[in-house]
């Protein structure tokens, strides 16, 4: 391909705004904002989890200090960018990385510090690496759509921009990991390996057949059924997972009824078939990204600082929103599912046995795609209809 005026990999304009090392912001203000912040999380996470805090009430002062993490990052990476101006998308992508590392050696820290607690308290038999697996794996879950659509966001600026010419050979090569390891994220988005060992216990054939057919109503395979070791880390629940998989732990199996159990799996057999969705959105959110930052790429070089990292921050977020609002709108779906196959009664009696399981404030929502268990009751309530 021939360049015009101008536009060469040996473009005066090129070199003229490429950041230099100079514009780029201190490495020790970085360095020492993350310490920082990382004591102060330890700090918090510490006293919020002291021996006087029902654990509870400290596992949902954890779900907020998470985000009160992710969110100081943020704002120091967004405060330097604003002052200093523009760094090489390389080195955000790894300061990314590297963020997202300290998040999970914050609370691999807080969680060690509660392990003995939980083996006193609710009877914890996992070892400690099993123990912090399972309680990482809801971090790591919170962090994957904010590094994917962020490393999008850095890929389409570094490309679209022209800046991956001012590295050679190293520019293309960076560029080509950035945008594949935001595929892989995404794409984890939609797939979910087992998240506790798995058990070799076979379940009952009837349970599976039920599967099938709840299946076979949705137009979507179910394989298996597995069987996870919960009892270990106290763990009652049901987990849709990739290739057509249904787990439950043995907790939950000696826990429920047998319609509890049909009514549990017809929810979980629905996020199977809602799984299809979630990749279709993906990729069109993934195409409306390129789309938009192809069509604002005229104006990258016209805006100041501040609206530059505004457009970065609005296009993470357009893309992360839409995945968040139809996964929590799923988990409703499901539930309508459920219901429309065995009535509330069987949802509802297997929700209030997991929370005695599992004491907590039912007022508050588990996560932030799952509805609290006060609000989840009463609209499986909505579905009883008065018999004549």
């Amino acid at each position: 391909m021939v360049n015009g005026p101008g536009r060469g990999f040996d473009s005066p304009r090129l070199h003229q705004n490429s950041p230099t090392c100079a514009d780029n912001p201190p490495v020790g203000v970085l360095i020492w904002s993350h310490l920082l912040i990382g004591l102060s999380v330890l700090t918090l996470g510490v006293w919020w989890t002291r021996a006087s805090v029902p654990l509870g009430r400290a596992m949902h002062r954890l779900r907020w200090l998470l985000w009160l993490s992710i969110g100081a990052k943020g704002v120091v990476w967004g405060a330097l960018y604003a002052q200093h101006g523009a760094v090489d998308p390389p080195l955000a992508a790894l300061g990314l990385l590297l963020g997202a590392g300290q998040t999970l050696l914050e609370f691999a820290a807080i969680f060690g510090r509660l392990y003995p607690r939980e083996r006193t308290e609710r009877g914890v038999s996992s070892a400690r690496g099993a123990y912090l697996a399972a309680r990482l794996r809801p971090v790591w879950d919170a962090l994957t759509p904010i590094l994917a659509s962020k490393l999008i966001a850095l890929t389409a600026h570094y490309t679209l921009s022209g800046a991956y010419r001012t590295w050679g050979g190293w520019g293309m090569l960076t560029a080509g990991t950035m945008g594949l390891t935001a595929l892989l994220l995404g794409l984890n988005l939609t797939r979910r390996a087992a998240p506790l060992p798995i058990r070799t216990v076979s379940v009952a054939p009837s349970l599976l057949a039920e599967a099938k057919r709840l299946g076979n109503e949705l137009r979507v395979q179910v394989r298996e059924i597995l069987v996870l070791d919960g009892a270990r880390t106290r763990t009652a629940n049901a987990y849709a997972l990739s290739g057509g998989r249904i787990a439950l732990t043995d907790v939950l199996l000696a826990t429920l009824t047998e319609r509890e159990l049909h009514a549990v799996l017809a929810h979980e057999v629905a996020h199977l078939a809602q799984r299809r969705r979630l990749v279709r959105l993906w990729v069109l959110l993934s195409g409306a990204g390129v789309a938009t930052t192809l069509l604002g790429a005229p104006l990258w070089e016209r805006l100041p600082r501040w609206g530059l990292l505004v457009m970065l921050v609005a296009l993470a977020f357009g893309m992360l929103a839409p995945v968040l609002w139809l996964r929590r709108h799923h988990e409703r779906e499901a539930d309508a599912f459920a219901v429309s196959q065995y009535g509330p009664e069987p949802l509802i009696s297997a929700l209030r046995k997991l929370a005695a399981l599992c004491p907590r404030d039912p007022r508050h929502a588990a996560d932030a795609l799952h509805p609290s268990l006060h609000e989840r009751i009463r609209r499986l309530q909505r579905f009883r209809q008065p018999m004549p």
